[in-house]
């Protein structure tokens, strides 16, 4: 009977015991921080401004630039509230040369005000050139179509372009009124380290 009585507590210790461990570990993989240490020296900053031309093409057989979704209220709307379209978009470094493409910019867009032309965008420029090959730059903000130079801000980066900031000024260049198939200058100013 003591022999019994002794198993039964060590098997009672022992299932408490594991028990614990295993609430344990459980809860240590819910932890919404891991760990903290000092982050890395990053270096000396570089500033880089880049200069290309990104265009957009709502028509053909092929375009880079397709509406997703939009409203039933659009009809009423002189600002295109509510329409957003979703892209994949040539990069160049000359806008009369569709070869010359250095990357891609991809993303989506949406008019987003009701009182003038404007949207809300979020974009991932993906660079496949030889010095910035893989390397991406991402920017979103919004944008007035009405403005003859606009602004949007670079919120991060990967590769090459790693804890980047800055901002892109875009000028249009070139629009077909009837297709409104377009061509924008990009001058960014990026810091990266």
């Amino acid at each position: 009977m003591a022999k019994l009585s002794a198993i039964s507590i060590l098997l009672i210790f022992f299932t408490i015991s594991s028990t614990s461990l295993i609430s344990s570990c459980y809860a240590q993989e819910k932890q919404l921080v891991i760990e903290e240490k000092t982050a890395p020296k990053l270096g000396k900053p570089i500033q880089t401004h880049l200069r290309f031309y990104l265009n957009e093409n709502f028509t053909g057989p092929d375009p880079t630039t397709v509406k997703i979704a939009e409203a039933a209220s659009i009809n009423a709307s002189t600002t295109l509230f509510s329409q957003t379209y979703t892209f994949d978009n040539v990069l160049t470094l000359d806008p009369d040369t569709p070869t010359d493409v250095i990357g891609r910019a991809q993303g989506f867009y949406s008019f987003s005000a009701k009182e003038t032309l404007a949207v809300t965008i979020l974009t991932t420029m993906i660079f496949d050139d030889k010095r910035f090959n893989g390397s991406s730059l991402i920017v979103s903000g919004r944008i007035d179509i009405t403005a003859p130079e606009r602004e949007i801000p670079v919120i991060g980066g990967s590769g090459v372009f790693r804890y980047a900031t800055g901002y892109c000024k875009l000028v249009p260049y070139y629009i077909n009124q009837k297709t409104f198939d377009n061509i924008i200058l990009y001058n960014v100013y990026v810091t990266h380290y």
